[in-house]
């Protein structure tokens, strides 16, 4: 019986490795065929993706989920662009909502990838200077950078889902870190998109400042900073 349960178990694994590697092969055909045939470049500005989406008429919802799951994956699409037509094309509460579903499923998808396919991958798909320059500060000591990373703006969230699967970071981390963290900027792309906020040169400027100062900050202290969140959740838990 146990030996037949390994054989079972070894079967189940390569048909697991080979539908994985069947959606690898497919997302990388798919984003060769998109640049050869110029497709990508409605991606370069937030109004060729609206006009590409709107075309689809009562399918636009969908398309735009399906691209905003590709945009995660394959990293060279930058997602601020598709969150932003997805707050111009459907308003804020619709574009935020298909925003985060969307993102959530590629971010899952991408963690996924990386964590079975290792860092061989992950070096192909977002490159290997930004892979080593994130995964020396992104280890399981260090919780809170990526944290941090999802919650500021001008950080490559989609390439963290990938890197994040090599650092050591377990599934229960991820996905809650998902669901707290990464809301914070589709929000806001959502209502920049949707025009219910307006932010002006010296707003962003201050933007990119703060982040800046905090992603220094997190890195830097990173340890001390988990030390003291866990100490305030165990405290909190004690008191219940």
């Amino acid at each position: 019986m146990i030996i037949m349960d390994i054989k079972k178990l070894t079967k189940n694994k390569v048909v697991l490795y080979i539908i994985l590697a069947v959606i690898i092969a497919l997302f990388v055909v798919l984003y060769f065929v998109m640049k050869s045939n110029g497709w990508l470049d409605i991606f370069e500005s937030t109004q060729r993706l609206q006009d590409y989406v709107s075309g689809f008429g009562i399918w636009a919802p969908v398309v735009f989920m399906a691209l905003q799951v590709v945009q995660v994956i394959i990293s060279p699409i930058p997602g601020n662009v598709t969150t932003l037509a997805g707050g111009v094309l459907f308003g804020f509460a619709n574009g935020f909502l298909l925003s985060f579903v969307a993102i959530f499923i590629g971010s899952v998808i991408a963690f996924a990838l990386a964590r079975i396919f290792g860092k061989p991958l992950v070096i192909k798909m977002v490159g290997e200077k930004i892979t080593h320059k994130y995964i020396d500060v992104m280890s399981s000591r260090q919780k809170v950078v990526l944290i941090f990373m999802f919650l500021l703006p001008f950080f490559p969230d989609d390439a963290l889902c990938l890197i994040a699967g090599i650092s050591g970071i377990s599934w229960p981390f991820f996905i809650v870190t998902l669901l707290l963290a990464r809301p914070a900027c589709i929000l806001f792309s959502a209502l920049v998109g949707s025009g219910m906020i307006q932010v002006p040169v010296w707003g962003w400027g201050i933007i990119i400042a703060f982040s800046i100062l905090i992603m220094v900050l997190s890195i830097r202290y990173a340890p001390q900073i988990d030390t003291l969140a866990k100490k305030h959740i165990t405290d909190r838990f004690r008191k219940k």
